[in-house]
C-alpha cells in the first residue's frame, strides 16, 4: 500500500513538475497490442548534449496484469562521434501485479537505452531499451523482472510521433515462477503539448 501511495506521489510530483522545464515540454503516449494497453505521461528536456525525460507510465493486459512504472532517462546527444546516436541511462520504480495467483511485486529497475536518428527527409529512429530489477532490489513476491523493447518512430510534426515496436516485460515469482506480462508488438503514438 506504501508502495502505491508513493507512486501515486510521484506521478503528481511529474504532472506539477513538467512545466517547470524551461526549454522542454509535457506530453503523453499511448502503446496497443490485441491483448495490452499502456498509458503514459511524460516531461522532456532536451539541450544541445543531452535529453532528459521523466515519466509515469500505466501497463495492463486482457488476463488483468497490471505495472505501474516512474522513470527517469537521460541520453547522451552524439555518442561515439555519431550526431544521429543518442545513448544513456535509464531508472525506474515499478509495481506489478499478476491477476491470476494474486502475486505482487515492486523494485527498482536499471538500464540502457538509445536511439538512433535515420538521416531522411521526414525523421525516423529506431529506439531500444533494456532494463533489469535484481532480486537484491525486488520486493514482494517478484524475485526479478525484465522490461526489453525495440521500436521503429516516425517523427510526424515537431511533438508527435508514431511508433511500431516489439515490447518483452516478465517477472519470476517465488511462487508461481517466470510470468510474461507482454511479449507482442504494438502501435502507438506520442504527443507534447
Amino acid at each position: 500500500m506504501r508502495l502505491k501511495l508513493w507512486l501515486n506521489s510521484c506521478v503528481l510530483s511529474l504532472a506539477a513538475t513538467s512545466t517547470a522545464w524551461a526549454a522542454g515540454y509535457a506530453g503523453g503516449n499511448i502503446s496497443l497490442s490485441d491483448k495490452s494497453a499502456d498509458l503514459g505521461v511524460f516531461s522532456l528536456k532536451e539541450t544541445a548534449t543531452d535529453v532528459t525525460r521523466l515519466g509515469a507510465n500505466y501497463f495492463y493486459n486482457s488476463p488483468g496484469d497490471k505495472f505501474i512504472g516512474v522513470h527517469l532517462q537521460v541520453n547522451r546527444k552524439g555518442w561515439v562521434s555519431s550526431d544521429n546516436l543518442d545513448f544513456g541511462v535509464k531508472a525506474k520504480a515499478f509495481y506489478l501485479s499478476r491477476n491470476k495467483y494474486n502475486d505482487d511485486g515492486y523494485g527498482l529497475m536499471l538500464g540502457l537505452a538509445g536511439r538512433y536518428w535515420f538521416p531522411t527527409a521526414m525523421p525516423m529512429a529506431i529506439s531500444a531499451e533494456w532494463l533489469y530489477s535484481p532480486q537484491i532490489i525486488t520486493g514482494g513476491k517478484a524475485e526479478n523482472a525484465t522490461d526489453a523493447r525495440i521500436r521503429g518512430e516516425l517523427r510526424i510534426l515537431p511533438k508527435v510521433i508514431a511508433f511500431i515496436g516489439y515490447r518483452n516485460l516478465e517477472a519470476k515469482f517465488s511462487t508461481h515462477g517466470t510470468h510474461n506480462l507482454d511479449s507482442s508488438l504494438h502501435i502507438g503514438v506520442e504527443v507534447g503539448f
